[in-house]
């Protein structure tokens, strides 16, 4: 069987066509910008959208680190980790202070991150109108409308059901005074992590063929 020679799997085409979607994502805060997913040797919903961005930005100096559910050791976080040292021969690393680039999946890490730092995020779902819309169309609309009362609907009725917001994870969040993101299925209590950060956020879901982003703030 014929070996993939690539440097970080992808041909340069590839990573090219993801990282123009990348740069739009981080000029446009929060908003989903399509890009055509690759297929990639683990299954759609284990995290290939945030595995393409990583494969697509990642360079021979980078110390890579993976998370999944808050653990460097779990089969997910190792399988990531192989495929990509696999392809680049780059650095590993579990310390946090030590990445220059970090893959999670449903958790920030609790040591703040810096400017020489990106994260990416593993995103199953990047609708967050989801639940109030099941039709592409009219949510792509509602987004350009800057409609969000159904999404504000959910969260009032839980409110009143429940005295509080019952979401425990993906909670919506609203960038830029523009547009409500959904933070990928990291817990309600990690969504403070994103505000102000002073690390690139990215955001990718692979099935749903959709990169976004939240850039790192100006000081």
């Amino acid at each position: 069987m014929k070996t993939n020679t690539h440097f970080a799997f992808f041909d340069e085409g590839s990573k090219k066509e993801i990282r123009r979607a990348i740069i739009k994502a981080v000029a446009i805060p929060g908003y989903q910008v399509p890009f055509a997913s690759r297929e990639m040797p683990i299954a759609r919903g284990w995290g290939t959208g945030g595995l393409q961005i990583t494969l697509s930005i990642i360079g021979k100096s980078d110390v890579l680190k993976v998370i999944d559910q808050g653990a460097d050791e779990s089969v997910n976080a190792v399988s990531i980790k192989k495929l990509v040292h696999d392809t680049t021969g780059i650095e590993l690393t579990e310390q946090t202070e030590e990445a220059s680039l970090i893959q999670s999946r449903h958790r920030i890490p609790e040591v703040a991150l810096t400017k020489d730092q990106i994260i990416v995020l593993q995103v199953p779902m990047p609708e967050p109108l989801r639940p109030v819309e099941a039709s592409e169309l009219k949510t792509k609309t509602m987004h350009a409308e800057n409609d969000y009362s159904g999404a504000w609907l959910m969260l009032f009725e839980q409110i009143m059901k429940y005295g509080k917001t019952a979401t425990a994870a993906d909670h919506p969040v609203y960038v830029n005074d523009r547009y409500v993101m959904a933070p990928s299925p990291i817990p309600r209590f990690d969504n403070s992590k994103l505000h102000e950060s002073e690390a690139l956020i990215l955001l990718g879901a692979g099935r749903e063929k959709k990169i976004y982003a939240v850039p790192l703030i100006q000081k």
